[in-house]
């Protein structure tokens, strides 16, 4: 695409050049042209002024005006026509300059699109075809192309609550001192209530002294004659921690053109 432009540009300025350098020569002969039919005419004028000075010339005079007349007769048509040629020949370098911005023109807005046909201006007949321009008018007359504008589209989405089951501690291990019992006999004196075990005789013989009476009985109890270390071990229990709660979140499902409705996935 890059090398097609420059061919294009380089093409375009030749032309230019062209045009350019055909207008200095029109110019250029019509400058001529206007100063050879200046010069004539001062000829002339001179020629005119010369006769009417000589009075015995007058036959002379008029056949040097007719043909003074018919030399600028000639003079004007040759300038006539060289006019003509000039004005020609712009038209022709102007055409071709239009022609070469058009082509310029069409070949950068559509390099995909043929060229439309030169008119045959060479042809005997005179009649040119026209150029095809039903496929630019046929392009311009399409309409825009629709360009989506996606919009994206979510859903609501629970996450569940997530945790674990772990061994939560009770109660700690610990060592329990534990008592040792014995079912032992105890002598009671039936006078005071005491505890004679041991003591039976001496006891009863005072009180029998004393005229208080006597006796004694027997009564069982029991006594911790030592202690027992007994080791407990630490409780658990099976409970259920919380890791992380139940959330919501939005998931992508797709998108949506605003402008159509049009859906497309992810």
């Amino acid at each position: 695409m890059n090398s097609r432009r420059k061919q294009i540009i380089k093409v375009g300025i030749a032309v230019l050049i062209v045009v350019l350098l055909g207008m200095m020569l029109t110019h250029c002969t019509n400058t001529t042209d206007t100063k050879s039919v200046k010069s004539d005419k001062t000829v002339e004028k001179s020629k005119k002024k010369a006769n009417a000075k000589k009075p015995g010339k007058n036959k002379a005079t008029d056949v040097d005006k007719a043909s003074g007349q018919e030399e600028k007769k000639e003079e004007t048509a040759k300038a006539d026509s060289s006019n003509k040629s000039n004005s020609s020949e712009s038209k022709k370098n102007n055409t071709a300059s239009t022609s070469s911005n058009s082509n310029k023109n069409n070949s950068s807005s559509s390099s995909s699109k043929p060229s439309s046909k030169p008119s045959n201006s060479g042809n005997n007949s005179g009649s040119s075809k026209p150029s095809n321009n039903s496929g630019s008018n046929s392009s311009s007359s399409k309409p825009a192309e629709h360009k989506h504008d996606w919009v994206a589209q979510y859903k609501t989405v629970t996450v569940p609550e997530k945790g674990h089951n772990e061994q939560v501690l009770v109660q700690a291990a610990y060592d329990e001192q534990v008592p040792i019992t014995e079912m032992k006999a105890h002598d009671i004196c039936n006078v005071c209530g005491a505890d004679i075990t041991n003591n039976v005789t001496a006891h009863t013989k005072a009180h029998a002294l004393a005229y208080e009476g006597g006796g004694w009985h027997t009564e069982w109890k029991e006594e911790v004659t030592g202690y027992q270390t007994v080791h407990h071990e630490a409780v658990y229990e099976t409970r259920y921690v919380v890791d992380s709660p139940a959330t919501t979140k939005q998931e992508l499902t797709g998108y949506k053109c605003s402008g159509c409705g049009k859906t497309r996935s992810n």
